[in-house]
C-alpha cells in the first residue's frame, strides 16, 4: 500500500542532500527522473527510461560530471549528478533534450543552480511543457486528470518501443559509418604510385612511418568516428554535435599516437573526415539527401576561420597558424569553409567517371588523387618546401591530369618517374591523401545510402 507519509519524508530527505551536496561543490546539480503516473514510480519501464536518460547526461558532460548518485524509492529512480559547468548552459542542454529526443517527454530533469534555486524553462524563454498526448500545457492536463494513468502509460510505451526501433537503426548505421571510414583510410593508403606519400609499395617520402604505421594508425582511431556518427545521429543541435566531436577528434589523436609511437599520420585525417563523418550521419537522420552534406559542412563550419583570430598573440603557434601568418593560408580550414567544393565538386565526379570507365580502384584513386594535385592548396607541401614548390607540384599535375593522367597510355610510367622524382625531393602531398579519402568515403557512402 502506497504510504503517503513516506514518500514525502522521501523527498524532503533527497531535497536536504541535494543541498548538501550543492554547497559541498559549489557547481550546478541536476535530477533526472521518468515523469511517470501512479504510485509505483519503480516499474521496470520507469526505472529503464531514467536509465537511458541518465547515460545520455553522462555521454554528453563526461568529464564535467564531478559527483553523481542513485537514489531507489517511492519517488522512483532518481540520477543526481554534480556538473562542472554554468547552470544556464546545462538548463539550455536539458531543454533541447526534452524537446527533441524520442525520450524527452517522459521525463524530467530538473536542473539546480549553485544557491539551490531551480531553473525553469521561462527563464530562458522557453514555452511551458505541453501534454505528450494532447495539446494543452501538461500541468493543466495533469491538475485536472484529463488522461488516465493507463493511457499515458501506453503513451511512454509508445514511444520507448520508437526509441528502441531508432537505436537499433542508429547502431547499424554508426557500424557501417565506422567500416566506410576504415576502409577509405585504407583504400587511400594503399593507392599506389602515390607521388611522395606512403603505400604498400614504398615509405615515400617518409622515413618515420610505412604502410602497416597507418595500418594501425587506422584501426586505432576507427572507434571514434563510431562515436562521431553516435553523436550526429541524435536530436543534438549540429553545432553542439560539431563541439562533442571535436572533443572526440582529441581523444583520437591521443589514439593514434600511443599506436604509431608518436607518429602523425592521421591527424588532419581526423580533423576533415570527423566533419565528414558528422555532416554525413546527420543527413541520414534528417532524412535529406546526399546533396544536402555540403550545405551542412558549410553551415557547421561556417566560423572555422576564427580559430585563426588573435594568432599573433600566441606563443606557440600550430603548423596552420604558421602559414596563415606568413603567406594568408587558410588550408584544409579554408577548404572546409567552402563545403569541401573541390571534392563534391570536382574529385567525386573524376573518381565515379574513373569507375564507370574501368573499374579498377587503384588507378581510380590515382588518377582522383592527381586531379586534387593540381587543385588543392597542399599544407604538407608547403611546410615541407614553401609556397613555390607548391604552385610547382599544382603545375605539373594539372598537365598531367589534361593529358588524360593515368589513363594516358604511358600514364603509370610517368606517374612513376614523378613519384620517384618526387621522394627524392622529399615532397608529399598529404593534404590530397586525406581529400582523397574523403572522396572515396562520399563514394561508397552515396552507393551505400542513396543509390
Amino acid at each position: 500500500m502506497f504510504d503517503l507519509n513516506k514518500f514525502l519524508e522521501l523527498r524532503e530527505e533527497r531535497v536536504e542532500l541535494q543541498k548538501n551536496l550543492l554547497n559541498q561543490f559549489n557547481y550546478p546539480l541536476i535530477a533526472v527522473r521518468t515523469n511517470y503516473p501512479g504510485e509505483d514510480k519503480l516499474e521496470p519501464l520507469a526505472t529503464k527510461i531514467a536509465d537511458i536518460a541518465a547515460t545520455e547526461m553522462k555521454n554528453y558532460f563526461r568529464e564535467k560530471i564531478l559527483y553523481e548518485k542513485v537514489l531507489e524509492n517511492l519517488e522512483g529512480k532518481i540520477y543526481l549528478f554534480v556538473i562542472k559547468e554554468k547552470a544556464e548552459t546545462i538548463k539550455e542542454f536539458t531543454v533541447t533534450f526534452e524537446e527533441d529526443h524520442i525520450l524527452g517527454r517522459c521525463l524530467d530533469i530538473d536542473v539546480y543552480s549553485t544557491d539551490g534555486t531551480s531553473l525553469s524553462r521561462s527563464m530562458f524563454g522557453y514555452p511551458k511543457r505541453k501534454c505528450m498526448i494532447c495539446d494543452d500545457l501538461a500541468f493543466v492536463c495533469g491538475r485536472s486528470m484529463k488522461h488516465s494513468h493507463q493511457e499515458i502509460k501506453n503513451v511512454i510505451l509508445q514511444k520507448y518501443i520508437s526509441y528502441n526501433d531508432y537505436l537499433t537503426k542508429k547502431n547499424e548505421i554508426v557500424k557501417k559509418i565506422g567500416d566506410l571510414a576504415l576502409n577509405s583510410m585504407i583504400y587511400e593508403v594503399a593507392t599506389a604510385p602515390s607521388f611522395g606519400l606512403v603505400s604498400p609499395l614504398t615509405q615515400g617520402s617518409h622515413e618515420d612511418m610505412d604502410f602497416f604505421t597507418f595500418l594501425k594508425s587506422s584501426f586505432a582511431i576507427k572507434e571514434g568516428f563510431e562515436r562521431m556518427a553516435e553523436v550526429a545521429y541524435s536530436y543534438l543541435p549540429l553545432e553542439k554535435a560539431f563541439l562533442l566531436s571535436r572533443k572526440i577528434g582529441i581523444e583520437m589523436e591521443i589514439n593514434m599516437f600511443k599506436a604509431t609511437e608518436n607518429v602523425n599520420t592521421h591527424k588532419g585525417m581526423i580533423f576533415l573526415l570527423g566533419i565528414v563523418v558528422v555532416t554525413a550521419t546527420r543527413t541520414l537522420y534528417e532524412g535529406k539527401n546526399f546533396d544536402d552534406i555540403q550545405p551542412l559542412i558549410k553551415d557547421m563550419c561556417k566560423d572555422i576561420l576564427k580559430d585563426f583570430e588573435n594568432i599573433k598573440d600566441k606563443k606557440e603557434l600550430t603548423h596552420g597558424e604558421r602559414l596563415y601568418i606568413n603567406y594568408g593560408f587558410t588550408g584544409v580550414r579554408g577548404e572546409v569553409k567552402a563545403g569541401l567544393d573541390v571534392v563534391f565538386n570536382g574529385s567525386l565526379k573524376i573518381l565515379e567517371d574513373s569507375l564507370n570507365k574501368s573499374y579498377d580502384f587503384n588507378l581510380a584513386f590515382v588518377q582522383t588523387l592527381i586531379f586534387l594535385m593540381g587543385k588543392v592548396m597542399d599544407s604538407t607541401i608547403v611546410h615541407r618546401h614553401d609556397i613555390h614548390m607548391l604552385h610547382r607540384i599544382k603545375r605539373e599535375a594539372e598537365a598531367f591530369f589534361e593529358n588524360g593522367g593515368i589513363y594516358k597510355e604511358d600514364g603509370i610510367k610517368i606517374a612513376r618517374d614523378m613519384e620517384n622524382a618526387y621522394i627524392k625531393e622529399k615532397i608529399s602531398p598529404g593534404g590530397s591523401a586525406d581529400l582523397l579519402a574523403i572522396t572515396i568515403f562520399l563514394y561508397f557512402f552515396k552507393k551505400l545510402f542513396f543509390i
